[in-house]
């Protein structure tokens, strides 16, 4: 397992809440099974956890973000996606990145927009 963590931003500003997800690339080779995720902190930092464990494996992921407006639990049909859908897909998200042992400063900061 290799730390993970990053900031999200949606323009120039910090996701608030969510969560990141990192679904192996079969494409790119990464034939895991195994998804690594983890939460949006308020200022917009995530570190990823593979099976409770911090880290995630070394090669490709597709990543994806989810974040939604808070509202009452009896109106959650009423929650509005604050990231556009196409970052809520694995087979839609233009976010693609490697899990390395020594990735350059920023490398797994992403950066997503509202549509």
């Amino acid at each position: 397992m290799l730390p993970v963590s990053g900031t999200v931003t949606v323009g120039a500003k910090p996701l608030a809440s969510g969560s990141v997800a990192f679904h192996p690339d079969e494409a790119k080779g990464n034939t895991s099974k195994k998804v690594a995720g983890g939460d949006i902190g308020a200022d917009g930092s995530y570190k990823l956890y593979t099976d409770a464990k911090p880290g995630a494996p070394a090669g490709w992921y597709k990543v994806t973000v989810a974040a939604a407006t808070q509202v009452d639990s009896d109106k959650a049909d009423q929650a509005k996606s604050l990231v556009g859908a196409k970052f809520t897909d694995p087979k839609e998200t233009p976010l693609s990145i490697e899990v390395t042992a020594s990735p350059a400063a920023g490398a797994y900061d992403l950066k997503v927009s509202a549509n």
